[in-house]
């Protein structure tokens, strides 16, 4: 779910909403030019340049000085310039040589581009041409360091920028960053309808999509197909298409999210209309992965599903994989199958949910409740902070602070030294002075196996409440939020929307004057802020679906054994030739061992094998020019199956689970333990609602109901639908019975 300011969830909750907005914006990049275009003389260029970069979405964050006319600063934002290459670290883009230099950028093939998108940086050129093959573009008083121009350059070669002014005077021509093409933009004048459709199995069942579609208006013929200038002309599959959703708040202000960065899929458009539709990145990861490999002593999920990726051709920074996958061993090689399915098997076998975020960027991250483990350094001798998790009512001593012992038979005398006996929580060694302050703060840190999000927490405290704690998250080390609450009572709900976390550590700044601090529990609270209510949020009343009961699950567990013989495992005839001397043999099972030979060797003909994998074996031949016949040996593994049983009810159906992944039997159980909540949750919901461009698939929110207190549901569908600047939904969900959260009444204390 999408995080929004107050004043947003205000309007959004209101009878009557102000105006919904979106924009969709096309890159309409010649893909082919950007991938392939490169500088035609490297040696115009200063040493510290960066030759590729440039064309492939870096941006320069950091300047080098230099004795370009006004130029350096003094105010630290510069860095000294190395004096070998090697020793450069910064991207500073394409510098020239020589002051007012020209650069030149080569295609290997004519290429037609509409658009050119073009980042100078702080020198930018005021007064400059751009020539290519068939047109020459003159610039003149350009006054910005981002320039866009939408000219065409028809079956360009080259592109050849030539400044004659610069804004600084004698100074390097540079380019930062350069985008071979434009955006067509869309708004609620043009759009006429819109619809995302997203889907995400929890358990990752299926691969998750993204489906969006658009209508906008095309009176003027302006995306007519027979238009040679049209826009239409230069779209391509696989384009960047940009959605974003804004509303308008109560004082009249938009505030705006982002939708969903998608690639372009199909378009067409009459006189009327023009429709496009795009979808997610996993539509497009087609190709087959060979590379997996048996690994004896273990290798992490986070290794396989990055080098899933690096095969598959995806820029390191279009990903994240949870640390937590570091963590998490497999020993068996990964099929061959596509890229994306790959990809699906990790997840699932790491209890992970895989998709793909607004920003367009691919995502492995755990969808399970993480173990939490809390601890202390400044703990007193009876402290048991190890307790604070268990959400159970504790026990208590009578201690010397200021007004905590009473009378009665409540409290227990302390023991001297050694354990208690008592069921308690975190007890401070610091006490506060009389005006609450402590020599060194007391701080409880709270450890979790793996990521986690949630919208409130509740603190129960002994007697005497402390009066101020600091909230402070980690996120793999890195902190993501201070979080201050004061006045604190005995029993202290905090509802707010903390970042994700895998470490949380509380800081008492300001202790009940003269006490220690007592902190009995902390109940970790609700997973979500968003309630789909009656006569608010609800178009319709929901449809329930008792979904058939499933008795047994059964993890399938895959064991791979050493083969018995060797055996002739492929054999082919090959043409080879002075530039084509490898040759890769695909295998149907998962073999090793492996040997290779020319059947028939001529003098001074030999093969070696040069890569493999259980699925597949490159060789090379030396000395063969002609067709040799080549056979590759070895054995394939011996593969059994065993079988992980988790009893779910006394009656129904019988459910198989199979993740080629999984041999160990501790993986299969919590494998088995994560899959079975959610075939226990069998109860799923079709709602039609207002709509809300927060919600994404996989998220939780409250749905109202007659029986059930503040029911919790998990979405794995989601459609929003956009029309005349109104919003409209439909999701469908299941009962979500994972114990993420406790329920509002237990937040509030009831």
């Amino acid at each position: 779910m999408q995080a929004a300011s107050a004043a947003y969830k205000r309007a959004m909750k209101a009878i009557f909403r102000n105006h919904s907005f979106m924009r969709v914006t096309i890159g309409m990049i010649n893909q082919t030019a950007q991938a392939s275009a490169a500088v035609a003389d490297p040696e115009a260029f200063t040493y510290f340049s960066s030759l590729k970069k440039p064309f492939d979405n870096y941006q320069v964050k950091e300047l080098y000085e230099g004795c370009d006319q006004d130029w350096s600063a003094v105010d630290g934002s510069m860095y000294f310039l190395p004096r070998e290459k090697p020793d450069v670290v910064l991207n500073a883009g394409l510098v020239t040589e020589e002051l007012l230099g020209t650069i030149e950028i080569h295609f290997p093939v004519a290429l037609s581009i509409k658009g050119l998108t073009v980042e100078f940086g702080k020198a930018y050129p005021v007064n400059f041409s751009i020539i290519s093959d068939q047109n020459t573009v003159e610039i003149q008083d350009n006054g910005d360091g981002h320039f866009v121009t939408e000219e065409i350059f028809e079956e360009a070669t080259f592109l050849r920028f030539v400044p004659t002014r610069m804004v600084n005077g004698q100074s390097r021509f540079r380019i930062h960053q350069i985008t071979m093409g434009i955006g067509i933009y869309f708004d609620n004048q043009k759009i006429l309808s819109a619809s995302k459709k997203e889907h995400i199995s929890p358990i990752t069942e299926e691969l998750p999509t993204i489906d969006f579609s658009m209508t906008a208006e095309n009176q003027e013929r302006l995306f007519d197909i027979e238009n040679s200038e049209s826009s239409v002309q230069f779209l391509e599959i696989g384009q960047n298409v940009e959605v974003l959703h804004g509303q308008e708040l109560e004082d009249g202000t938009v505030e705006w999210m982002p939708g969903a960065k998608l690639s372009l899929k199909d378009w067409s458009a009459d006189d009327e209309e023009l429709e496009i539709s795009a979808t997610d990145r996993f539509d497009t990861m087609e190709d087959t992965y060979y590379r997996g490999v048996y690994h004896p002593e273990g290798i992490s999920l986070y290794t396989l599903a990055d080098d899933v990726f690096q095969d598959a051709g995806v820029d390191s920074r279009e990903y994240y994989l949870d640390p937590y996958l570091k963590n998490v061993l497999v020993k068996n090689p990964v099929p061959a199958v596509t890229h994306k399915e790959a990809l699906q098997l990790i997840a699932n076998a790491g209890r992970c949910i895989i998709y793909q975020d607004r920003e367009g960027k691919i995502f492995l991250k755990s969808s399970f409740i993480p173990d939490m483990a809390a601890s202390a350094e400044d703990e007193t001798y009876f402290s048991q902070v190890e307790h604070i998790l268990d959400g159970q009512s504790k026990e208590e001593y009578g201690l010397a602070g200021q007004d905590y012992t009473g009378a009665g038979s409540a409290q227990y005398f302390l023991p001297h030294s050694g354990e208690t006996a008592l069921h308690l929580g975190y007890v401070s060694e610091a006490v506060a002075d009389s005006q609450g302050k402590f020599e060194e703060n007391p701080r409880v840190t709270i450890q979790l196996e793996a990521a986690f999000k949630c919208f409130g927490l509740t603190l129960e405290f002994g007697r005497n409440a402390p009066q101020e704690v600091v909230f402070h998250t980690y996120y793999n080390d890195e902190i993501q939020e201070d979080y201050t609450v004061s006045d604190l009572e005995g029993s202290t709900m905090i509802s707010h929307e903390f970042p994700e976390f895998d470490r949380l550590v509380l800081e008492f700044t300001e202790g009940a004057p003269n006490n220690r601090v007592v902190l009995d529990n902390v109940l970790f609270g609700d997973s979500t802020d968003y309630s789909l209510e009656y006569n608010s949020e609800l178009t319709k009343t929901p449809k329930g679906t008792q979904l058939t009961k499933v008795k047994e699950l059964q993890v399938i567990r895959t064991l791979y054994g050493a083969g018995d013989e060797d055996h002739e495992l492929a054999k082919e005839t090959v043409v080879f030739d002075e530039e084509n001397k490898q040759y890769t043999f695909y295998l149907s099972n998962a073999s090793y061992g492996f040997s290779a030979a020319i059947t028939e060797p001529g003098d001074g003909q030999s093969v070696q094998i040069v890569s493999s994998s259980v699925y597949y074996v490159t060789v090379e031949v030396a000395g063969v020019n002609g067709a040799a016949e080549v056979s590759i040996t070895g054995r394939e593994y011996a593969v059994t199956q065993a079988k992980t049983v988790r009893q779910l009810h006394t009656t129904g159906t019988v459910e198989t689970w199979e993740n080629p992944l999984v041999s160990e039997a501790s993986l299969a159980a919590d494998l088995a333990g994560w899959i079975g909540d959610y075939l226990s949750s069998d109860r799923e919901y079709d709602l039609s609602y207002r709509g809300e461009p927060r919600l994404d698939a996989n998220d939780i929110a409250f749905l109202e109901n007659k029986y059930v207190p503040d029911l919790l549901i998990r979405i794995y569908d989601h459609t929003l639908n956009f029309k005349g600047g109104a919003l409209s939904g439909t999701i469908k969900a299941r009962r979500d019975m994972s114990g993420v959260a406790g329920t509002k009444n237990r937040l509030a204390g009831q």
